[in-house]
């Protein structure tokens, strides 16, 4: 769990220079004109209050960032990822299936509903997501591990080999896959 968190992050990370408004400005439910600096400063924050492993201090940033731009899809994975840190998985669900709702061709949103339906424990609803995930992009090797892990856990040792081999395929550097590999051949 721990380690699919902080891939998750990382994910987190990365969307967060490139998922929201790139304009100079957004409009609030006022009309003021706020400025992409503010929403990337409140992103910024959640991000290190993730990594610095305070869920409850990067929700109210995501929140912040939200108010300011309700489409921004970085802030929802953020606050979604902080709430599946609080086990809050429910919650989660609801940020990661926004950012799905707001790009349907957004692959990590749905390996992170994916990911959150493996923490419920619903194995098909996260292999289907996964599926999804690899569907839109072939080369999204964090969602071949993590759908291969749910095929290991379900006893499906050669379908989650390929699935890791695949990932490795893709990323030979992953060292999540590596070590999942390594854990599945050595029974």
């Amino acid at each position: 769990m721990k380690r699919i968190l902080i891939a998750l992050m990382c994910l987190c990370v990365a969307m967060m220079f490139t998922a929201c408004s790139t304009e100079t400005s957004v409009k609030t439910e006022t009309s003021v004109s706020v400025s992409t600096s503010d929403l990337q400063d409140l992103l910024d924050k959640g991000d290190k209050n993730l990594t610095a492993n305070k869920p409850d201090d990067a929700i109210k940033n995501f929140d912040e960032a939200i108010e300011l731009d309700d489409e921004c899809i970085a802030a929802y994975t953020g606050r979604g990822i902080a709430y599946a840190m609080k086990h809050d998985i429910d919650a989660a669900l609801k940020d990661f299936n926004q950012t799905v709702k707001l790009d349907p061709k957004y692959a990590e949103g749905y390996g992170n509903i994916g990911q959150a339906y493996a923490d419920k424990g619903d194995a098909a609803q996260a292999v289907s997501n996964f599926n999804k995930a690899i569907e839109l992009d072939a080369k999204y090797d964090t969602a071949y591990v993590n759908r291969g892990l749910v095929l290991y856990k379900a006893g499906d040792t050669d379908k989650a080999v390929a699935d890791f081999k695949k990932a490795l395929e893709v990323n030979p550097n992953n060292a999540d896959a590596k070590k999942a590999l390594e854990q599945a051949t050595a029974n």
